[in-house]
């Protein structure tokens, strides 16, 4: 009894493949003419629709019939292309010294480097097909060769479906473009040139006409060579078809009708999977939305709209409302401007009910500036602006008042990574007035950690009396001598006596006179003109001497002023983030953040991570905050970026990579995030991205030459450099790379010596020193200058999946784990230099691996 799937291929295919075999082996289907083959529509399958839930067996080229060639003339630069839907056509082609070609039937073909199980226009969603690739193609049934035979002066391109791009006329060509071929199925390896290979030919002349359906450019390479293949194309089709093929792949990427010079279209080669082509008219590409279901989107297609609205603002073309500033005129669209304002929504809902005899509305304005309102409209029709330190306050005062929330983002991102000790001050005061939580929080805590700075600017002395009140009285305050506090509160009311001195025993009472050392209380405080003034300062004055002469009775003198500041400073501190905990023979995730201060070998508990069995991800500090990127969570490869406030306390999520990915690396230079290589979901990664802290955005810059992850990577003299990690077979990849940002390239050197997994690397001194890896207790010392390795001291433990960071002129290594069956490491060791020796450390809360380690400036708390 014959097999379903016998049955099948009998029923629907045995036919037409023995036609083919016979056309392959005679070189013609049924009657010929000039060498075409004719072949009726009705004789071939129609993709499989015929069997419904089934999908059709792959195609065999050799099998298929062969497609028409194009016409291609030199002599006029003209090349007349059709592709036919049901019958066959009959063309011509004249080359200079070259005969004539036999045309052939045309067939259809994909994107190029498909694969079974991949979609050629969204990647990122696969296909299933009921008979997989084994099943639906085997070698027993290839009777004829793999590829067609060559022909001289006409060969044949295989194809799958037949399907039409109607042409009007015939279209010119332009010089100078790259063409390429997709090629179908699973493609072989190539003992011979593949006729579906890209080719590139050289047209001496413009195009007589312009192209109305199609263009194709084509480069400089001669028609000469016997057996290639007619010239592919990278067509541009106004209204395609959406023809299903093999296992459920669309035909051709759907691209728009354009006229384009070969500047437009050329390309240094074939898209490969995961690439979208782009023109002038934009990137245009599908996506999956179900079976045979497919979303269109134009990315470009805003960009192009705002681009058009705003060239008819600027010629006063459809503009419905007047907008009056300081004697100049603003044209707008009141839909443009009420799409980003609910301020100006409101207000053309309002005139809109005044106006009823249709006239253009006329709106005068005087809490604005007219070069304010100017910069607002151009980010309203433009999308983007230019914002500096000049202009950040105005634009968000401007911002808030009108309602543009989400400019207001983008202010408060830039004047959060713009606070100053000369500026902090007046943006807290702003971001009180416009009610603006994020950036009021951010700006106190700025100025209170930073107090000993901002007490010596010219800023603290024009802040209002209640600001300085509540500046003052803060508990956490940072100041280690509280005589500093009282120097500032003085100054603050001899800048203007007049009218200040009427509030100097309520400012004294904010400052905690006993902690003043005695001596200064007696001879500074007691002395001053101001103070013996007022009977009130006096008696304050009293209170902090008991304090200090009477210690045994300080438990019944409890005020405010005896209660002592929060603050205990600002260190630089050791932040472990996260990692894995043995326990016994189990392991499990850890979301505590620790602080370790080399002040007083103390630790202190942070926020903890927002999310749980988390790991292999990737931790980096930059200035006082820590981003975590990408990892692994329930066997998912993530894309997510959380960042540390240092000042709050908190994680926060942030904008997303554009790629997932896992063991990767992350270094910081010139304050932007870069995120290398790394385990991707389809393999190594050696994408390379770049996050921008101020504008929170992500952008591709050069790819990694060697796709890597588990490496070591560090900045180093203006470098980042990427030791080692595992290649793609999963072997130690022996290869340095090199990136510099200011060329946006990347060099690489392959070198034995350079075969660290696993393990991690800092900078000091002018070296890079790769610590542990692999089961290792090894230090490796890189000199980029001299370009040469050396070994350094071991340290007294192997370590794998350790951290290390720079601390004070030290390395710092924490954590790790001997062996792949443990122990885990609970301790820390530190290299100094200048004695050349490892130290075992303070021992680490509890001991972990594939855990984060930065440093940062942390304002601790004392007790």
């Amino acid at each position: 009894m014959m097999s379903r799937y016998h049955q099948r291929f009998e029923r629907d295919f045995r036919s037409v493949w023995e036609r083919r075999e016979r056309c392959a082996s005679n070189s013609s289907c049924g009657g010929t003419v000039n060498g075409c083959v004719s072949t009726s529509a009705s004789s071939v399958p129609n993709s499989g629709n015929n069997r419904p839930g089934l999908l059709p067996l792959p195609v065999i080229p050799s099998l298929l019939p062969t497609p028409v060639t194009g016409a291609t003339s030199t002599a006029n630069s003209e090349l007349t292309c059709k592709r036919l839907a049901s019958t066959c056509t009959t063309s011509t082609t004249k080359v200079s010294g070259h005969p004539s070609a036999d045309t052939q039937t045309q067939g259809q073909v994909l994107a190029n480097s498909v694969r079974w199980g991949q979609t050629p226009i969204n990647q990122s969603t696969p296909w299933d097909t009921d008979e997989p690739p084994a099943k639906q193609m085997r070698e027993k049934d290839i009777t004829a060769p793999l590829w067609p035979p060559q022909v001289a002066a006409a060969v044949s391109q295989a194809g799958l479906l037949a399907h039409t791009y109607a042409l009007p006329q015939p279209p010119a060509y332009s010089q100078g473009a790259t063409v390429q071929a997709p090629i179908v199925g699973v493609t072989p390896a190539l003992q011979t040139p593949h006729p579906q290979l890209p080719t590139h030919y050289q047209l001496p002349q413009q195009p007589s006409q312009p192209m109305t359906s199609m263009v194709l450019n084509v480069q400089s390479q001669s028609l000469a060579v016997g057996g290639l293949p007619p010239m592919p194309s990278v067509c541009q089709v106004a209204h395609p078809v959406h023809t299903v093929v093999g296992n459920g792949h669309l035909t051709h990427p759907m691209v728009q009708s354009a006229t384009m010079s070969s500047s437009v279209l050329a390309t240094n080669g074939p898209l490969t999977n995961g690439q979208q082509e782009t023109t002038s008219n934009g990137l245009q590409m599908l996506r999956t939305v179900g079976l045979g279901k497919y979303e269109f989107t134009d990315p470009w297609h805003p960009k192009e709209m705002l681009k058009e609205l705003n060239q008819q603002r600027r010629e006063k073309e459809f503009t419905d409302l007047k907008i009056i500033v300081e004697g100049k005129e603003f044209e707008v669209h009141q839909n443009v401007l009420a799409s980003c304002s609910l301020y100006f929504k409101d207000m053309v809902k309002r005139l809109s009910g005044e106006n009823r005899n249709g006239e253009k509305m006329q709106l005068t304005m005087s809490n604005i500036s007219s070069d304010v309102l100017e910069l607002l409209l151009e980010f309203v029709y433009t999308g983007s602006l230019i914002i500096d330190s000049a202009n950040a306050k105005t634009l968000l005062e401007a911002a808030n008042k009108f309602q543009f929330n989400t400019f207001c983002k983008v202010c408060v991102s830039f004047l959060e990574k713009q606070l100053t000790a000369a500026n902090c001050l007046g943006v807290l005061a702003m971001a009180e007035a416009m009610q603006c939580t994020e950036l009021h929080n951010m700006a106190k805590a700025f100025a209170l950690q930073n107090f000993p700075d901002v007490a010596g600017q010219d800023e603290i002395l024009n802040i209002s009396k209640e600001d300085l009140v509540s500046y003052m009285s803060n508990d956490s305050l940072n100041t280690k001598a509280e005589e500093l506090v009282y120097e500032t509160v003085i100054k603050w009311i001899k800048k203007d006596p007049s009218s200040r001195v009427q509030h100097v025993s309520e400012l004294l009472a904010v400052v905690r006179l006993p902690f003043i050392h005695p001596s200064y209380l007696l001879n500074v405080v007691d002395n001053e003109e101001l103070i013996k003034s007022s009977e009130a300062c006096r008696d304050l004055v009293n209170e902090a001497k008991r304090y200090h002469m009477l210690p045994h009775a300080r438990q019944e003198m409890q005020t405010p002023r005896t209660r002592p500041r929060l603050s205990a400073g600002v260190a630089e501190v050791i932040v472990l983030v996260g990692g894995r905990q043995v326990i016994g023979m189990n392991q499990r995730s850890l979301t505590a953040v620790t602080c370790f201060n080399p002040q007083n070998n103390k630790w202190y508990p942070l926020a903890s991570l927002p999310f749980y069995n988390r790991e292999f991800f990737s931790v980096i500090s930059a200035g006082d905050n820590i981003y975590l990127s990408g990892g692994i969570e329930s066997g998912v490869t993530l894309a997510d970026v959380w960042c540390y406030m240092s000042l709050l306390d908190n994680w926060n999520l942030v904008s997303r990579m554009t790629v997932p990915r896992c063991r990767h690396n992350s270094v910081v230079y010139d304050g932007k995030l870069y995120a290398i290589g790394g385990l991707g979901v389809a393999g190594n990664l050696d994408n390379v991205e770049r996050y921008d802290t101020i504008t929170n955005q992500w952008e591709m810059v050069a790819p990694l030459p060697k796709p890597v992850h588990s490496a070591a990577a560090t900045v180093c003299g203006g470098k980042i450099y990427v030791f080692g990690g595992v290649n793609e077979a999963g072997r130690s990849a022996g290869v340095l790379q090199s990136y510099v940002p200011q060329t946006n390239a990347w060099s690489f050197i392959e070198s034995p010596m350079i075969d660290n997994k696993y393990a991690p690397a800092v900078t000091l001194n002018g070296y890079i020193f790769i610590l542990g890896g692999a089961y290792a207790r090894a230090t490796t010392i890189y000199d980029p200058e001299k370009g040469n390795i050396k070994a350094g001291p071991n340290m007294n433990h192997s370590r794998q999946f350790c951290s290390a960071v720079v601390l004070d002129g030290k390395i710092y290594v924490t954590g790790g784990i001997v062996s792949s069956e443990g122990p885990a490491l609970g301790t820390m060791e530190a290299f100094d230099p200048c004695a050349n020796v490892w130290t075992l450390q303070q021992s680490m809360p509890c001991p972990l691996f594939r855990h984060g380690c930065v440093v940062i400036k942390k304002y601790i708390q004392s007790g």
